[in-house]
């Protein structure tokens, strides 16, 4: 039988040499070809590049400088995963755009939805739902009793 600590060790040793290698391949890759795309959107007058005291041909990498989200990493257990993520953000030992970018995501891409959502459900005269956190919260204490559970047998 196989533990979900046992798993997600696995998962996780594997996941960080793709995740390497996706830095350093697919992500240089695409860096290069952002760059070759900026310079010639700049040349072509596609784009106009604001004020700045080096030019793009003068500071090339940091005009392309990019950071580049892949897909996701597979959840073994999505509720310990996202309390992980919670407690890492709450400790300060983490950002939203950090775990977000673990599960695949662009966290400018959430947020703006979250507040076009936000504002429509405001605009409606609908409340947030209480419900999600009170299964959050319900989902945490069933999931720290297990725990204890496990610890005391």
């Amino acid at each position: 039988q196989v533990s979900y600590s046992s798993a997600r060790a696995s998962a996780n040793e594997s996941w960080r040499y793709f995740l390497g290698r996706r830095r350093f391949i697919a992500g240089r890759l695409a860096t290069q070809m952002f760059s070759c795309w900026l310079e010639e959107a700049l040349i072509r007058g596609v784009i106009r590049a604001p004020r700045a005291r080096f030019s793009f041909w003068e500071a090339r990498s940091s005009w392309s400088r990019s950071e580049w989200i892949g897909a996701g990493r597979m959840a073994i257990d999505g509720l310990k995963e996202v309390q992980e993520s919670v407690m890492r953000i709450e400790a300060g030992l983490s950002t939203y755009e950090k775990e977000l970018a673990i599960m695949g995501e662009d966290y400018q891409e959430i947020f703006r939805q979250q507040v076009r959502e936000s504002e429509e459900r405001r605009a409606a005269g609908l409340s947030r739902p209480v419900w999600i956190t009170d299964t959050y919260q319900q989902q945490i204490a069933a999931s720290r009793q297990t725990e204890e559970e496990k610890r005391a047998t």
